[in-house]
């Protein structure tokens, strides 16, 4: 009884789910040789780190949904720690009250969705978190290691050096300081370099289109609770709240700026340096901002790709909190509390990734010696491969020209394409698109 409530109403049911298309991706990545891994990432939307971590963590673990999804729940409570670090460390709060603040961001429906799902997302996090921390306590080897491996992770990391370079600016009078900040800047080019390289050497392929659509004017309106939630409507289904959300967190945000400025308050925290307030603002506004005003040219704003973004909005969002009087403290905190369980509560209930485990394993225990599965959509071929094996899967009734690289495509070898039905006795169990699956051969 407790375990069913726990797996269906709670976070916990994401880890349970079925692998979807990137999470099997991942695993497909995860099992080639290092060199082929290197030569793949190489060529696609993202680098190598994660892919080799889940390597090294399938050998120890095994590569079940729940041990596959495990890593990414690692990196989240990492990151959770990193956060405590910086409201104790940096912000001066109490520690009691930091663990109040952590609720925020387990509650946080962007931050806990991602910890369940078998991709970078929250390995991003952490890294984006544990650099700003160590730029905070000025620790700049440390600061150049976490930003180094945030860039190999995941390529949004490169938006990381918009707060760094407003912190860089700050430092202005403190020459030694930003001389230190300089060389670790320099030092996380070059070794940002061989890599740069060795993409250049592979030649990447031309990427034709893509899915994510160009943002509106509403957008812009909604970023704040865009960040707060991680809303894709285009997924699963529409957040009424959404604006007021949004206008209600940018008055938040514009009282507790106001506050901040002031300076006057009795009860708070000690001070903290103008240049860490300003690279809280380029963190959480600045580098979302920028994504999406190129996102009019290039389409590439997506929530889940701000993950590490949402991390410095709530920093930021703790931050002014800390500022205001001490009687509104509380109101606001419940505030973000109450609109993250009420969202999380619906994504819980409403956001299901297909159910493609059922059908596969049907068909997996009526599969035969020389019987194949082909998928009709090119968003089921990784899972099958996931759940039957690479070597009966194939992708039936499209070209290989039609297939859009962003599925995963450079894990499609061009042999993956069939053309035509098996010969009985041997039977093809063809997945449609709707997840149904016929059985069908050439008599």
């Amino acid at each position: 009884m407790i375990l069913n409530f726990l797996f269906t109403s709670t976070p916990l049911k994401f880890m349970v789910q079925s692998f979807w298309r990137d999470e099997a991706f991942s695993y497909l990545m995860a099992k080639r040789s290092i060199l082929d891994l290197l030569i793949l990432t190489a060529r696609d939307a993202n680098p190598p780190i994660y892919y080799l971590a889940l390597k090294i963590w399938m050998t120890l673990f095994g590569s079940s949904e729940v041990a596959l999804r495990s890593l990414s729940l690692i990196f989240f409570f990492a990151t959770i720690y990193v956060v405590f670090l910086i409201l104790t460390g940096t912000f001066g709060v109490s520690v009691k009250k930091s663990y109040l603040y952590l609720l925020i961001f387990v509650a946080n429906p962007l931050l806990h969705y991602y910890a369940f799902e078998a991709r970078m997302y929250t390995m991003l996090a952490f890294f984006a978190s544990l650099s700003f921390y160590f730029l905070f306590q000025k620790k700049y080897t440390s600061f150049t290691v976490a930003v180094i491996l945030g860039l190999y992770t995941h390529y949004f990391m490169i938006f990381t050096f918009i707060p760094y370079l407003i912190y860089f600016y700050m430092q202005g009078r403190i020459l030694h300081e930003r001389k230190a900040l300089f060389q670790s800047l320099k030092n996380i080019c070059l070794a940002l370099c061989p890599w740069i390289l060795f993409v250049v050497l592979i030649k990447i392929p031309q990427h034709a289109g893509f899915w994510i659509q160009k943002p509106t004017l509403e957008t812009f309106i909604d970023l704040p609770a865009l960040l707060l939630t991680g809303y894709e409507p285009d997924l699963w289904y529409l957040y009424m709240l959404l604006t007021p959300l949004s206008i209600l967190l940018f008055g938040m945000i514009a009282y507790g700026i106001f506050m901040f400025k002031k300076q006057n308050i009795r009860h708070r925290p000690k001070k903290v340096p103008l240049t860490i307030f300003y690279a809280l603002i380029g963190w959480a506004f600045a580098v979302p901002v920028l994504i999406l005003t190129v996102s009019f040219f290039i389409p590439i704003f997506l929530p889940r790709y701000m993950i590490f973004v949402t991390v410095g909005f709530l920093l930021l969002l703790i931050f002014l909190i800390e500022y205001m009087p001490r009687q509104v403290q509380p109101f606001m905190f419940l505030f973000l509390i109450f609109f993250s369980v009420n969202y999380g509560t619906l994504q819980i209930d409403k956001r299901d990734k297909a159910h493609i485990q059922k059908p596969l394993l049907e068909i997996k225990k009526m599969l035969k010696e020389g019987d194949v599965v082909y998928v009709t959509h090119e968003y089921n071929f990784h899972p099958a491969q996931y759940y039957l094996g690479e070597k009966v899967v194939y992708m039936f009734g499209k070209t290989y020209e039609e297939l859009p690289w962003f599925v995963g495509k450079i894990l499609i070898p061009k042999e993956k394409i069939a053309a035509s039905l098996p010969s009985y006795p041997h039977k093809a169990f063809i997945l449609k698109d709707d997840l149904s699956y016929s059985i069908q051969a050439i008599y």
